[in-house]
């Protein structure tokens, strides 16, 4: 009967799996910092009460928080090409990382608005009161006052954010991705030892996971420290 477990298998998976961490890094940070942008936008807009604009962004965020990220994957993927295709736009022959990030940056991206907008709606309302008595205007206000408390309110939910997206992104090899997942199951379907591989995925990911907690907790007691002693 064979072993059910062998740490020699896990020895071997293990620089497998570390060699496959730049493509998972990578789809967190692409999504991290285009979900940024794209969450900023759809939450300004439904914080200002933009018409259609406001119920576009939320029937955007309604779907992405009511549908699995692998089912996104595979609208974008099978999708997109489509769509761009009738507008004399060819991305058929684009890699399939590209869609990967697309989808991710589109789903991080309607996490962050909710994220930003709850930020942004906590700030007291005397901070408007102070930047009107300024004379600043509603630019103005946000540039130097709304958002920057916004992101210190945010820092907790945005480290919890990461830490989702990071584990999320085990489903990339759904698309072909040699990402950490992706490049254990090639091995474990070359050697049939499966079970080592998994583990050894794992503890990659407590450990990235334990390190983005312990950063967005640093970076927590740091800005808390310096608002004190202003």
């Amino acid at each position: 009967m064979p072993e059910l477990f062998r740490w020699e298998n896990a020895l071997y998976f293990l620089p497998k799996a570390i060699s496959a961490l730049p493509v998972t890094l990578g789809i967190v940070l692409v999504a991290t910092a285009s979900g940024l942008v794209l969450g900023l936008a759809a939450a300004l807009l439904r914080v200002e009460r933009i018409p259609v604009a406001r119920q576009l962004c939320r029937l955007y965020v309604s779907f992405i928080r009511g549908t699995p990220i692998i089912i996104q994957m595979f609208i974008v993927y099978y999708g997109l090409p489509f769509l761009l295709l009738g507008a004399g736009i060819d991305i058929t022959r684009a890699g399939k990382i590209w869609f990967v990030y697309i989808t991710y940056g589109i789903n991080s991206g309607a996490y962050f608005s909710e994220i930003f907008r709850s930020a942004i709606l906590a700030v007291p309302k005397s901070q408007w009161d102070a930047a009107a008595a300024f004379g600043l205007t509603k630019a103005q206000t946000y540039r130097r006052l709304i958002l920057p408390q916004s992101a210190v309110i945010a820092i907790p939910s945005f480290g919890t954010m990461m830490t989702g997206l990071l584990q999320d992104t085990s489903l990339a090899f759904t698309l072909g991705i040699l990402d950490v997942i992706g490049r254990i199951r090639a091995l474990g379907a070359l050697t049939s030892r499966i079970l080592e591989g998994y583990v050894v995925a794992a503890c990659v990911f407590i450990v990235l996971s334990l390190a983005l907690e312990k950063l967005f907790g640093f970076i927590e007691k740091r800005v808390n420290y310096q608002a004190a002693v202003l």
